[in-house]
């Protein structure tokens, strides 16, 4: 009995788990959404980034992020969000977040900071 109820725990657990996990499918409907962060000018990531174009770890240099001080991908992520999506910035330790990392990470050649 004991042994069933420890395993049972387990596999509850690790079920649990997984449901936070990062998720590039999520992550690509999310960068084709025009409606992520409630945008409202009808862009998506998509819309610039279509197969990962500019997405690498030159993003950093490119003139729209030098002024950025902690120049984390989330960070990027939530200013393209506001300026050309139109939208409002979301949690940069959230699941939406780490959605649209994992995907971003499958297009990218070039390893990027998080």
């Amino acid at each position: 009995m004991t042994k069933t109820l420890i395993l049972f725990m387990a596999l509850m657990m690790a079920g649990v788990l997984s449901l936070y996990a990062a998720s590039a499918d999520k992550g690509k409907a999310l960068f084709e959404s025009p409606k992520l962060g409630n945008g409202t000018t009808g862009k998506s990531c998509m819309t610039c980034h279509a197969g990962g174009e500019g997405l690498s770890k030159d993003i950093f240099e490119s003139k729209h992020y030098r002024a950025m001080t902690k120049k984390s991908l989330a960070e990027v992520i939530n200013v393209c969000i506001e300026k050309p999506l139109g939208g409002t910035a979301i949690d940069p330790q959230g699941q939406d977040m780490q959605n649209l990392i994992a995907y971003i990470k499958t297009l990218i050649t070039k390893p990027i900071a998080q």
